[in-house]
């Protein structure tokens, strides 16, 4: 059988999509209502821990990408495992956003539209946020794009996850304090592990 497209799962239901949407804002809330010692170590690791999980999804979704790298099995896992450091570090930068909110750190609205705070940094972190919800978004409703003619939109859109992956590195790298020698250390592997899939992806194209 040829295939003709991305794995088919049915599209999620109306009500799911709305109980998604009021999680998300839960999220983004309780990261603001956070205090004391959780405010402290959010404010501190909700960004990185983010962007951690983030590189882990993207190099399991370069992984489940290449056909004859893993078996069946394993692939199956891989990709469940690329869904869920997906969640994972979409729900930790929703919490991200919301404590540096809440600290002053940014206003709202620079947050949501990423100008308006006069740091051109943190506009590269709102537009690494909205990359991501659009690669979340469209890995939801993959089976909507589970045609010949719809995959070519479906790797585009999905796809935004690798801009937006390296706009949240600068992010992280320059904006705010400056991180400490781990952090950089984890961004760094991360950064060589998903360029190293990257590269190995494009060679087995060829």
């Amino acid at each position: 059988m040829v295939r003709t497209g991305p794995p088919h799962t049915p599209p999620p239901r109306p009500v799911a999509v709305v109980a998604g949407v009021v999680l998300a804002g839960g999220v983004l809330v309780s990261g603001g209502l956070a205090g004391g010692a959780l405010r402290g170590f959010l404010d501190r690791m909700a960004g990185v821990v983010a962007l951690v999980a983030l590189s882990v999804a993207v190099m399991l979704g370069l992984a489940t990408a290449l056909r004859g790298l893993l078996p069946p099995r394993a692939r199956t896992a891989a990709q469940h495992l690329h869904r869920a450091f997906g969640v994972l570090g979409v729900g930790f930068l929703l919490l991200h956003i919301g404590v540096k909110v809440a600290g002053g750190r940014v206003a709202a609205t620079a947050a949501a539209l990423g100008w308006g705070s006069g740091d051109a940094l943190v506009g590269l972190g709102t537009l690494a946020c909205y990359l991501f919800l659009l690669a979340v978004a469209t890995g939801v409703w993959r089976g909507v794009f589970a045609t010949r003619r719809w995959i070519r939109p479906f790797r585009i859109l999905h796809g935004a996850s690798y801009a937006g992956w390296l706009t949240a590195v600068i992010h992280g790298l320059t904006a705010g304090r400056t991180p400490a020698t781990w952090v950089v250390a984890a961004y760094a592997l991360c950064l060589t592990a998903t360029a190293a899939a990257l590269v190995h992806r494009r060679l087995r194209r060829r």
